[in-house]
């Protein structure tokens, strides 16, 4: 009976554990791009005018800006899923060796669901910075 238990415990972590998988695949996936599209424009750097230099040093500096967004975002998604896995082994010491562990697990709750607020801010922040970046390339060549 007790293993029923612990299994019924445990689905809200290993829920949440693979929805913010999902939002890490999708965060990794932009930062990807980021370098990406940063090593191209240092490759035209290489190559262009000054006044291509000067907007292709912009560039670089907001996607700069959002890699280290992206960067801290993709650290407390990490966190998230980190402290989940923690209150999955705490549940499965409550249920073998009988260990209080409430207090412990609502911190680790409160903890690991402060760091994916914190995280999806930063990912809004992300999105935000990349719509100003394509909107100052749009006026550019109206």
């Amino acid at each position: 009976m007790e293993h029923i238990e612990l299994l019924k415990n445990s689905i809200s972590p290993i829920v949440l554990i693979s929805g913010v998988g999902l939002l890490l695949l999708s965060l990794t996936n932009r930062l990807g791009r980021v370098i990406d599209r940063s090593r191209k424009i240092v490759d035209e750097l290489k190559t262009g005018s000054h006044k291509i230099h000067e907007n292709k040093n912009k560039q670089l500096r907001i996607l700069y800006k959002r890699a280290q967004i992206l960067r801290t975002s993709i650290t407390l998604t990490s966190l998230t899923i980190l402290l989940s896995s923690v209150m999955i082994l705490l549940l499965f010491l409550k249920f073998t060796i009988a260990v209080s562990i409430d207090t412990a697990f609502l911190i680790f709750f409160a903890v690991a669901i402060s760091c994916l607020i914190a995280g999806v801010i930063f990912f809004l922040i992300d999105i935000t910075l990349t719509l100003k970046a394509l909107k100052y390339q749009i006026r550019k060549y109206r």
